[in-house]
């Protein structure tokens, strides 16, 4: 993955960034609004705590959301979009419309 992750192709470069499940989930629902930890374990539906930490931490290092820390006890994470998360809310609605015309026709309609 090291030669993708320094390629100057955009769309192997985006690949890298967004290359799983597990992120287009989070991505999914930190569109809708900041959440913590917990928050996006109960969502993100399989996803393990250890995953889920990995995935945050690796979206923060490449700028997509920011860690914010409380000063209240107890202290409260919650991550939010960057304005480069945020940018991506665009390519989350055109895969969520694409899912309800040609993949979900007859399956249960997501909330997210």
């Amino acid at each position: 993955m090291e030669t993708r992750k320094n390629s100057t192709c955009p769309v192997e470069r985006t690949l890298y960034i967004l290359r799983d499940v597990w992120t287009f989930m989070i991505l999914r629902d930190l569109c809708t609004e900041p959440r913590g930890f917990n928050q996006l374990k109960k969502s993100v539906e399989g996803i393990s705590s250890r995953m889920l930490s990995e995935k945050l931490k690796f979206l923060e290092e490449e700028n997509i959301l920011d860690r914010n820390v409380s000063d209240s006890r107890p202290v409260r994470v919650t991550y939010t979009l960057t304005d480069k998360g945020k940018s991506l809310s665009a390519v989350v609605d055109s895969m969520r419309s694409w899912g309800k015309t040609w993949i979900t026709q007859n399956a249960e309609n997501c909330d997210n």
